[in-house]
């Protein structure tokens, strides 16, 4: 568990290293989710931020190294009445040390490098966090591009007829309405066009901002298809007590707060000081070596109040893991049984009607050029058709979006084969 957890250190430091966007003149233009995540992890200026934040608790080990300061005092004497039985004046200086015996400075740097380990995997929990909404506007940017794609392929078919009930017309087989109904139509789907090219510039503004870049629109490059078959729940929970971020970064703050506790009862112990100096006389000249050894006795101030703080933080990260992983398993629960229903309905879908669209399209427009249907039934037609692609994309986006809930739940980066 230790390696693991050194293992997520390295890698949360290692998405530091990346520079700030102001140094990207040409940030990509085609990107898939997997460069997205990329340039989180490398460019984001709020990546940036919380590298500051943690060289913050980074600094608190050059606090912990350090050894505490010595003392210089002085004292002196004059004599003022009497007779001089020794010597006229008297000087003392003395220098104090205080001694750090029973390992202060080891448990001191110890909590240090906890406490840097533990803003380091809170970081990675947010980092986690921002992912999931990286993956989720990225698979917006995909739908709303497929969606256009569906609509232009609906104008072009539109436009098809629309020549055929022209010639029709011209021939007088047909008469004016049925043309100023199909019109009508393309007239409309241009609107819808519209609409949707809108609503990728949307999309990829959203992305972009997640991603801190200003003045990009990026175009999505990848598909919404899932990734395969679901493996197990009982698999998928297993990967996520080891790997999932929330759950490594309570740990964390628990092993700090564990050390916290362990700081304060070594603090109790009580710190001698080492004093040596000189006295120096006047009159009756003299020189002489002072030395000596302090030590507080601890009988009422024995650290108790920083030892109870501590063993209540302890026992407060205790329970804030045990809830974080009830809350984990909650999660991923809930995310695996949506995941399935939307696998399950996509696969419905996909075979009961997907699969019969040519058809029903081919049968729409032969019933109209041979007089068996109306303009309305054949536009009726094509509007389902239209309407049937689009539920098709929004179940692949749904799926896709339950998948990328799985992966968050789990704390992983792609789902592994189904055992």
């Amino acid at each position: 568990m230790r390696r693991f957890i050194s293992s997520i250190s390295v890698l949360v430091m290692s998405l530091f290293a990346g520079g700030a966007w102001a140094d990207e003149v040409h940030p990509p233009e085609v990107i898939t989710v997997e460069e997205a995540l990329r340039l989180l992890a490398e460019k984001s200026p709020w990546l940036a931020t919380e590298r500051a934040r943690v060289e913050v608790a980074a600094a608190e080990r050059v606090t912990a190294g350090m050894l505490p300061n010595p003392s210089l005092s002085y004292g002196g004497q004059r004599l003022v009445s009497g007779a001089n039985t020794g010597s006229l004046s008297q000087h003392q200086l003395v220098v104090e040390q205080p001694l750090l015996l029973f390992g202060q400075r080891g448990v001191r740097r110890d909590l240090a490098d906890l406490n840097v380990r533990a803003e380091q995997a809170r970081v990675g929990a947010t980092f986690a966090e921002r992912a999931l909404s990286v993956r989720a506007a990225f698979a917006d940017l995909l739908a709303s591009q497929e969606e256009l794609r569906i609509l232009e392929a609906s104008q072009a078919d539109l436009s098809h007829v629309e020549k055929v009930v022209q010639g029709r017309a011209s021939a007088g087989d047909t008469s004016r309405y049925d043309v100023e109904r199909i019109e009508l139509e393309t007239r409309a789907l241009s609107v819808e066009a519209q609409n949707a090219r809108t609503g990728i510039e949307d999309a990829a503004g959203r992305l972009a901002a997640l991603l801190g870049v200003p003045n990009w629109r990026p175009r999505a490059q990848g598909e919404l298809r899932p990734s395969g078959p679901i493996p197990t729940l009982e698999h998928l929970w297993e990967e996520a007590q080891q790997r999932r971020p929330s759950l490594v970064a309570v740990r964390e703050r628990q092993a700090a707060a564990r050390g916290g506790l362990v700081l304060a009862r070594r603090e109790r112990l009580p710190v001698p000081s080492l004093a040596a100096g000189a006295v120096l006389t006047r009159e009756e000249n003299s020189v002489s070596v002072s030395f000596g050894l302090s030590l507080p006795l601890p009988l009422f101030d024995r650290n108790q109040g920083a030892i109870s703080r501590a063993s209540a933080e302890v026992e407060a990260e205790s329970r804030a893991l045990d809830a974080e992983v009830a809350e984990a398993r909650a999660e991923l629960t809930r995310a695996y049984a949506v995941l399935e229903g939307r696998s399950g309905s996509l696969s419905s879908l996909e075979k009961d009607v997907v699969e019969r669209l040519p058809t029903v399209r081919r049968m729409a427009e032969d019933g109209y050029r041979e007089g068996r249907g109306s303009i309305l039934e054949l536009l009726d037609a094509f509007r389902s058709l239209k309407d049937f692609r689009l539920l098709h994309l929004r179940q692949l986006q749904s799926v896709r979006l339950a998948e990328d809930s799985v992966l968050f739940a789990a704390g992983m980066d792609r789902l592994p084969t189904a055992q």
